[in-house]
């Protein structure tokens, strides 16, 4: 391996949780004193969102998927708590099954305000939640290379995390409803090509310019340079029920990150594939998830997804054993092999009939892993 263990990318993740009322089922909107409570204990890093049933969870930069899973287990655990000493109930997904998004109350605040007037019922109808890693790389030309060619595994990604098979009483006919929602808002979706730092720069200044956005955070891609911190981050999983599923899609990305760092280092890179052909493996993921057919963008030939990973897994095993993630890669397989959270809520509402059964699992799943 080429890659020093200090230029090994650090790890943050950020997690959305469904506050709900365990009576009903549905989303509760009284979440201040369970926010109040937890900004008591860890401060910024349990904080609201823009909808006001979301308490979103953020972890310290990491060294190792280890830590994220230590302090997202805990972060979790402790509102899993504060939740239930105010009778209310927390789920990990991406959509609640029944609430419709016009029955939830905005987060009072300048901030939320601005949302709303620029992007309308657009923004109210957001009713979604999302996992968001953040790759610590500290060279700008790096993370631009690095970004580019991980942009093929957004697909791939994308349909290890699915968690949003069924909206507003629905079932959508998706693994991952989240992603068609949230493409309603302007600039998402995977980004361009970017020659190096500069031109992304120059991408950025034209839109404050012109008035489209008064700073970067408003680049909604499914990956990004973030703009204030030295990472790459990845914006498109769904939320992993499971604190385990969390660890290995963390994983994941950064077994990724560390070879394509490492190919920069030695002045090479992955191969890069044009966006339209990434979106064609992306609708798949979106579509059938973990049970999709991917198309291998080199050979154009299609392939069940559980042989990609599993190609996958040997392709990168150098990476796997220096970052000694081979318990988070087994966990990762036992989702191709077992299926992600949106083929379990299925599996539920076939057998009972019943979405208010499905969140009752998804409350139930999500407390699983924090004993």
């Amino acid at each position: 391996m080429n890659v020093r263990p200090t230029e090994i990318p650090t790890l943050g993740v950020e997690l959305e949780y469904q506050i709900l009322d365990p009576v009903t089922r549905e989303l509760s909107s009284e979440t201040q004193t369970i926010l109040a409570e937890g900004a008591a204990i860890y401060g910024s890093h349990i904080r609201p969102e823009f909808h006001a049933p979301m308490v979103e969870c953020v972890t310290t930069v990491c060294q190792s998927v280890r830590e994220i899973r230590e302090q997202v287990t805990e972060l979790r655990r402790t509102v899993v708590g504060l939740a239930r000493k105010h009778g209310l109930a927390v789920a990990a997904a991406s959509t609640h099954p029944i609430t419709h998004w016009t029955s939830v109350k905005l987060t009072p605040g300048e901030r939320y305000l601005q949302i709303q007037h620029d992007l309308g019922d657009l923004a109210r109808s957001n009713l979604i939640y999302g996992m968001h890693c953040h790759i610590g790389i500290a060279d700008q030309e790096a993370r631009i290379a690095v970004m580019n060619s991980m942009r093929y595994f957004l697909p791939h990604l994308l349909a290890l995390s699915a968690s949003s098979p069924f909206w507003q009483g629905r079932d959508t006919g998706l693994a991952t409803a989240r992603t068609g929602i949230f493409r309603r808002f302007p600039r998402t979706g995977i980004p361009d090509i970017f020659v190096n730092w500069s031109e992304f720069e120059s991408y950025i200044r034209t839109l404050v310019a012109t008035g489209c956005i008064d700073n970067a955070k408003k680049i909604y891609w499914d990956i990004r340079p973030h703009p204030f911190y030295p990472t790459i981050e990845v914006r498109n999983c769904d939320v992993p029920t499971r604190v385990h599923e969390v660890a290995a899609l963390t994983a994941f990305m950064q077994v990724i990150a560390t070879r394509l760092l490492n190919l920069w280092h030695r002045n090479m890179t992955f191969r890069l594939f044009r966006r339209a052909l990434i979106n064609e493996n992306l609708y798949r993921a979106m579509r059938h998830g973990t049970g999709a057919e991917f198309i291998d963008l080199a050979t154009e030939k299609v392939l069940p997804f559980r042989d990609v990973i599993g190609q996958f897994l040997d392709e990168f095993a150098d990476e796997i054993r220096l970052l000694e993630v081979e318990e988070e890669m087994s966990w990762l397989m036992r989702i191709v092999e077992e299926g992600n959270s949106a083929a379990r809520q299925r599996a539920v509402f076939a057998e009972r009939g019943s979405l208010e059964a499905v969140v009752d699992h998804l409350v139930h799943e999500t407390e699983l892993d924090l004993a």
